[in-house]
């Protein structure tokens, strides 16, 4: 690392940040709401933001830019001729994976994991990690995947009741499989509300639900799309223009945020079925998810405009010891997409001085409150991060121009490598202060031809050797996985 580097590095983290973690004031079932000072635009309008230095043009001047397209057969293995590693396509007919920091993976009767849990057209599917052979878990389209347990062989799915309702307002049905010997346990049914993770020792589901909330996008009951698996968002700016996708997702999520409605944050008793409200809250909950480790602690965020909110959480099971673990410390400071580290000591998440500025993955950890922020190259950044089991590695998924980077070239799977950043006099860094490192980049898979409303959602295998994720750059959702290492 070069002397000018450290030099600017060192400079960006001038600003004064919290050493330590936030202690709300909120009690263990109440978040404690503080208004905005500054006001709301107009219902259908967004604030300036992006930073006009770094917004490419927001509404479409004629027509939206056309879609990346495929034409040809779909390949199931090829070394990448751009960056020399191999890639291969798990999917014969397409799929779908669970989101970035949801457990995907089954321990193994060795004590290491060998299978995959994904979903197909067949149903929830079983991967073999060695050989890449499917098998049908559970046939059918009806079966919603949630995660695995880490403790067990169990797959938790649910079914969803059908309804007119929004899915959040729908009943589901719960379910635990065996994925030896296919014994399948129903655990109960929840009114409504989404169920987001269990606990390292399979005692606790852990949910969240909303009242009385409308659709992100209006006139439309179930925006859901299966394809892209978010809402299919559009919005007019001020002008009366269409907004671009990012945009338009925008401004559904500031109404949403606006919105206040009542939300709760539950678990269920796996040996009982009794389901506990843990927080009540008029902020908008998202990405409830428990420790890979500590059967007790989990995270959440307040969801919403990143620049808005306060948006990561952390408590323990019973609600008590409610706390944040980031502090705004500069104006537009935006941070989130958070998810623990594979030991659950640390909450990693992406952290942007100022938003669409200066990237990092940065990192806090849950007892002693130690920080470190991990530098990111524009072309970088990503929708989602993820870390390697052992901690020693990140990746990232990219992101198209329309996102929060604008990256002129940002479409790829990275690879990345932390670098300390050591100063010419060692003796003058201070251990409470934030630590610095440099992520260096290796691109693994060009996803030039992705279409970013999809998102990648990638995470390494139990062994580290493979990433694995999803995409549409050969015309159909697919799951992907690359090597690590070079071909």
């Amino acid at each position: 690392m070069t002397t000018t580097r450290r030099t600017a590095l060192k400079a960006l983290l001038a600003a004064p940040a919290a050493a330590g973690l936030g202690v709300s004031t909120a009690n263990a079932t109440t978040c404690q709401y503080v208004p905005s000072a500054t006001p709301l635009p107009p219902p259908g309008q967004v604030p300036p933001w992006p930073a006009p230095n770094t917004a490419p043009p927001s509404t479409q001047e004629v027509a939206p830019p056309p879609r990346p397209h495929w034409d040809g057969p779909v390949p199931t293995e090829w070394v990448d001729a751009k960056t020399g590693h191999r890639v291969r396509r798990i999917t014969t007919e397409g799929g779908g994976k669970p989101y970035f920091y949801k457990n995907m993976f089954l321990p193994g009767r060795n004590g290491r994991p060998d299978r995959m849990v994904i979903t197909t057209p067949a149903g929830i599917t079983l991967v073999d990690l060695k050989s890449w052979v499917h098998e049908v878990l559970v046939p059918g389209r009806d079966a919603d995947l949630m995660f695995t347990g880490r403790l067990g062989r169990n797959v938790y799915y649910s079914v969803t009741e059908v309804s007119e309702a929004q899915l959040m307002d729908r009943a589901k049905t719960l379910f635990s499989i065996d994925a030896d010997t296919r014994e399948v346990r129903r655990i109960g049914t929840i009114p409504n509300g989404n169920v987001n993770s269990v606990n390292a020792d399979e005692t606790l589901l852990l949910g969240f639900v909303a009242y009385d909330s409308k659709p992100l996008q209006p006139t439309v009951t179930d925006p859901r799309n299966r394809r892209f698996d978010q809402a299919e968002y559009a919005a007019n700016g001020p002008d009366g223009k269409p907004l671009n996708f990012a945009r338009a997702k925008g401004v559904r999520m500031l109404q949403r945020w606006a919105a206040r409605h009542p939300m709760e944050i539950f678990v269920i008793d796996l040996a009982t079925g009794e389901r506990r409200v843990i927080h009540k809250t008029n902020e908008w909950i998202g990405h409830t998810q428990f420790s890979p480790t500590d059967p007790q602690r989990l995270i959440f965020c307040h969801e919403g405009p990143w620049h808005r909110v306060d948006r990561m959480w952390t408590m323990r099971a019973d609600g008590s010891d409610l706390r944040k673990t980031h502090q705004r410390t500069m104006n537009f400071e935006i941070f989130g997409h958070e998810w623990f580290s594979p030991d659950g000591k640390q909450v990693h998440y992406d952290l942007q001085t100022p938003r669409g500025q200066v990237f990092w993955v940065a990192s806090v950890d849950l007892e002693t409150g130690k920080r470190i922020y991990r530098r990111v190259e524009q072309n970088d950044w990503s929708v989602h991060f993820n870390a390697s089991p052992d901690g020693k590695l990140f990746a990232g998924d990219g992101g198209d121009g329309d996102m929060v980077a604008h990256a002129p070239d940002g479409k790829w799977i990275v690879l990345l490598r932390p670098e300390p950043i050591v100063d010419e006099d060692p003796s003058s860094d201070k251990e409470d202060q934030i630590s610095v490192e440099y992520l260096r980049s290796e691109r693994l898979v060009d996803l030039s031809n992705h279409d970013y409303r999809l998102e990648p959602n990638l995470t390494f295998t139990p062994d580290g050797k493979w990433i694995v994720f999803v995409s549409n750059m050969h015309g159909p959702n697919h799951i992907y996985a690359v090597e690590v290492a070079r071909a």
